[in-house]
């Protein structure tokens, strides 16, 4: 039985395009005409793919894509899975399932890693039904430069707010795959581990953070590489970093024929953004009516170019050149260059036997309108289909909810509101009547006594009354103890369940996007992985649908201290 089950989230959390997606609804067909989950497409895009590969340049092609990606993960430290997997996309009729993401700080968010099973679990489902293997790669958007998504993580702490972990500077409009980890990065290692002390399943995953940055000449992307790779590198995942020299050499064609398409790619992305508006669809871009897409790397900047009459240029003027002096200084230098959204899918699909391309709600709206680039490359665009969605829920954190009688759901629509109703409910003792009704009684008590004692002894009635006002004292103590405790089981329950909503939806938000695979490594060790895969690979939906994935049983190993772990302190 899977450690985690999955239950629909029953919310919309995506957009309409990618739940149209999702559902292989007719309205998106003339944006992705051929659906991702279709075994009848996956057939025709297979045979698109086999005879591009075909003849002497594809085997040429192929032979050289194995090798560069055989020498970097040898270098990684080759996993027998990812063996297995090069020897498959050795065969002349093996494909790709594709995914990516920039590489973020501690891998960034945790749709990263979903994406990467998704890649896994959709190239196993297209192998048995396809009868040729299909691999799954990891596009490693190594040349990116946004320095805001590659440096910054969020993660909900442990009493559910956000600790915020950046790296220093701005990047300087340099790609990640040039960017020298900083020497500040081992504070931030000592940040993670201190906020999330790793158990002993999980206490090699942090000192392999430390060790990595021993290495020299360790940059950003070549991190984030190494994490993924001890990550999922048993999965068969194999990694694509398209600033590898090798496989630069493979994208030269693309960059070369850029600048005479960019009119017509263009043209086709404008078309494209109408139809998308007109059917209610909001276009992922709107290019400018003289990019070239594609970045020119000078004095180590990425910087695009743009035409201008019949020359490309930089915006600074900096660089000044002409389509056929790109064309040419492509094929002989392609490290010069570099792909931007638009032309990636391309630069994609003729480097890799692509048979489909798995992307976020936010890819899915641009790819939207790309796919229509491909015509004017004369090539058939990859199929297109939503990568897996998921809220992590462990054991912890679920009973909270099943005491409270609350799901995920409740949180999402509105955390202040949920805690009103639960406390509404757990208010089954009203103090101010149950104390009212005690004065009550002990006054009519006191009431007899002081009638019925008066004719023994007249005297009585001031025994009477300064009992009275002891017991009533001593009732009004009773009082305050209570409403003290209440207030402090109140609170106590409120930090608990503000601390399990920070972690289910921190800050209001998806916890895909607003946590990291971190916290979880640390405490489950490297189970975390397949429990995963085992757990999304059996969602009973399509992937794109956002499933909670919710620990069965609480058998996660307790957290004691770093220095007993045997990770560093910093």
């Amino acid at each position: 039985m899977s450690v985690f089950s999955a239950e629909p989230f029953d919310a919309e959390v995506y957009s309409r395009l990618y739940g149209d997606l999702t559902e292989a609804s007719p309205r998106v067909a003339p944006f992705f005409p051929r659906p991702a989950g279709d075994v009848g497409a996956w057939a025709a895009r297979a045979a698109e793919v086999h005879a591009s590969w075909r003849g002497a340049e594809g085997e040429a092609r192929r032979a050289a894509l194995v090798a560069a990606l055989r020498r970097r993960h040898e270098a990684w430290g080759l996993r027998p899975a990812q063996e297995r997997c090069l020897a498959a996309l050795s065969r002349q009729d093996a494909l790709v399932v594709v995914a990516g993401q920039q590489p973020g700080l501690f891998t960034g968010p945790l749709f990263t890693l979903y994406k990467a099973l998704g890649a896994v679990i959709r190239a196993e489902a297209a192998t048995r039904v396809l009868g040729c293997p299909v691999v799954p790669v990891f596009w490693v958007a190594s040349e990116d430069h946004d320095w805001s998504e590659l440096a910054h993580l969020s993660l909900p702490g442990p009493d559910g707010r956000a600790v915020h972990l950046s790296l220093p500077g701005d990047g300087g409009h340099r790609s990640a795959g040039h960017i020298p980890v900083p020497a500040e990065t081992r504070h931030l290692v000592s940040e993670l581990t201190t906020f999330f002390p790793p158990a002993e399943a999980g206490a090699q995953i942090a000192r392999a953070l430390w060790d990595d940055l021993r290495s020299p000449r360790l940059t950003v992307a070549e991190w984030f590489c190494r994490q993924m790779q001890r990550l999922l590198g048993d999965t068969g995942l194999l990694l694509y970093d398209p600033m590898q020299p090798e496989l630069r050499r493979l994208a030269a064609p693309v960059f070369a024929g850029a600048a005479r398409r960019a009119a017509r790619v263009n043209e086709r992305l404008v078309e494209a953004a109408q139809a998308m508006e007109t059917a209610g669809y909001a276009p992922g871009l709107h290019p400018e009516s003289d990019a070239v897409h594609l970045f020119v790397y000078h004095r180590g900047l990425r910087i695009a170019l743009h035409a201008e009459a019949d020359r490309l240029q930089t915006r600074d003027g900096q660089v000044q050149t002409t389509a056929a002096e790109v064309a040419a200084e492509a094929v002989r230098a392609p490290e010069g260059f570099s792909a931007n959204v638009v032309l990636r899918p391309v630069v994609q699909d003729a480097t890799l036997p692509v048979l489909c391309q798995l992307a976020g709600p936010g890819e899915v709206a641009y790819l939207a309108q790309v796919a229509r680039v491909f015509e004017a490359w004369d090539r058939p665009a990859p199929l297109v289909g939503p990568r897996p969605g998921a809220t992590l829920l462990e054991a912890e954190d679920a009973a909270v909810l099943s005491e409270a009688g609350l799901s995920v759901r409740d949180l999402w629509e509105g955390i202040d509101a949920a805690i009103d109703r639960v406390l509404a409910v757990r208010a089954t003792v009203d103090l101010d009547a149950l104390f009212k009704r005690g004065r009550a009684a002990m006054a009519d008590v006191y009431a007899r006594f002081d009638d019925e004692l008066a004719a023994v002894a007249p005297t009585l009635g001031a025994v009477v009354q300064g009992n009275a006002e002891r017991v009533n004292s001593q009732l009004a103590y009773l009082e305050r103890k209570a409403r003290q405790h209440r207030r402090r089981a109140e609170r106590a329950w409120v930090n608990r369940m503000r601390a399990t909503a920070g972690r289910l939806i921190p800050d209001g938000g998806l916890q895909e996007r607003r946590s990291g695979v971190y916290p979880y490594a640390f405490r489950r060790g490297p189970r975390l992985i397949p429990e995963l895969r085992e757990a999304l690979a059996g969602a009973p939906g399509p992937f794109g649908r956002h499933w909670v994935l919710t620990e069965r049983c609480g058998d996660v190993e307790p957290v004691t201290s770093n220095a007993a772990r045997g990770v560093p302190a910093g």
